[in-house]
């Protein structure tokens, strides 16, 4: 009976006129011989070990220049010797996590507060060096390493960023309100470009006489207050469809203003908008291939200078190709994530204080 029912909806949709025949068809065809195409090309004639390009295969990609290079589509051009620093530093952020899986501790705003003061110190001392370990130049992140800790950091400070400034632009105290809502206008209405380019050329000319800032700092900066403000118009939108009630019976039971949003407004609203967060972070992680224009090279940016090296000329669809992969898993891993947290909080009761 599906198969049936299949048959005669593709009858309707796709075959139903002589004309959508012959699109169909076409388009079934070309499809096919696309897929032919790539198989033979990423697969069948594809070259999986060498040291140059010598080894191309006309009709066939060159894997063996992912493979050669993977150490920098990862780390970028940290030191070999030092690579060590990564992995331990993803591990022991990936520690600080664990007490949002631990129910003795009741209130999980607090931990997003350490990690506000913990993270940043960790990636300073690990990877920048501290405490002994070998002082490594920002200027040498970069690859998936660069990505991952531009994200972090940026989705980190952005999100408790955008609820004040949400808030504040519902507040009924004019000057909070006023500036509120020019913070939101003004950093939405600047593309990210722009900031990029002010954050790294612009902002050290009105820095002190030997005074200076890290590059990697002032992005971080900037990146965070361009998202904070799109986080901010996200949950805007969530505290306007909160029934009136929610506030008038707060009101009655004599909860001020932080009380109030803390206990009952704002876990409604962080339920009702996970799947807008998620997306919007998604969205900031795409964002972090700008920071090329200012001349770090994070996962997509580093394919072109690798592609420049004189054995592998040439090689920047495979290296485009491989970027655009691990970005679809990482960006498919979050929406399947986003999914999941929302079923989960779906099941939670309406109110009740942030955890």
């Amino acid at each position: 009976m599906s198969l049936k029912k299949n048959m005669t909806f593709l009858r309707k949709e796709f075959f139903n006129t002589p004309l959508n025949t012959i699109m169909t068809l076409f388009m079934a065809w070309l499809v096919v011989k696309t897929g032919i195409w790539f198989i033979n090309w990423a697969f069948i004639n594809a070259v999986w070990t060498g040291e140059t390009r010598d080894v191309a295969r006309e009709g066939g990609a060159t894997w063996a220049f992912i493979i050669t290079k993977f150490r920098f589509f990862m780390f970028g051009f940290y030191p070999k010797e030092q690579l060590w620093r990564i992995p331990v530093t993803i591990l022991v952020l990936s520690l600080t996590m664990i007490p949002y899986f631990m129910k003795q501790i009741q209130h999980k705003i607090l931990v997003m507060g350490a990690q506000m003061i913990l993270w940043p110190l960790i990636i300073s001392i690990f990877l920048s060096g501290g405490f002994g370990l070998e002082k490594i130049s920002s200027n040498d992140w970069g690859g998936l390493t660069l990505t991952f800790i531009l994200s972090i950091l940026g989705l980190l400070y952005s999100f408790p960023i955008g609820i004040i400034m949400a808030l504040g632009r519902r507040s009924e105290l004019k000057v909070i309100k006023g500036l509120s809502v020019a913070y939101i206008e003004f950093f939405r209405g600047i593309p990210l470009i722009t900031i990029l380019f002010m954050s790294s050329v612009v902002v050290p000319f009105f820095l002190p006489e030997g005074v200076s800032v890290d590059k990697m700092v002032r992005v971080v900066i900037g990146m965070t207050l361009f998202q904070s403000a799109y986080l901010a118009e996200v949950i805007r939108g969530g505290l306007q469809s909160i029934p009136k009630g929610q506030y008038e019976a707060a009101d009655a039971l004599g909860f001020k203003f932080g009380l109030q949003s803390y206990l009952i407004i704002l876990p409604q609203v962080l339920k009702m908008t996970v799947s807008n967060i998620g997306g919007i972070s998604i969205s900031y992680i795409k964002d972090t291939t700008l920071v090329l224009i200012i001349g770090m090279f994070d996962l997509l940016g580093i394919v072109s200078p690798l592609a420049s090296d004189t054995n592998w000329l040439g090689m920047e669809p495979e290296g485009l190709i491989f970027a655009g992969i691990l970005y679809w898993i990482i960006c498919f891993s979050i929406s399947r994530l986003t999914y999941k947290v929302e079923k989960k909080v779906n099941e939670l009761p309406t109110t009740g204080a942030i955890k």
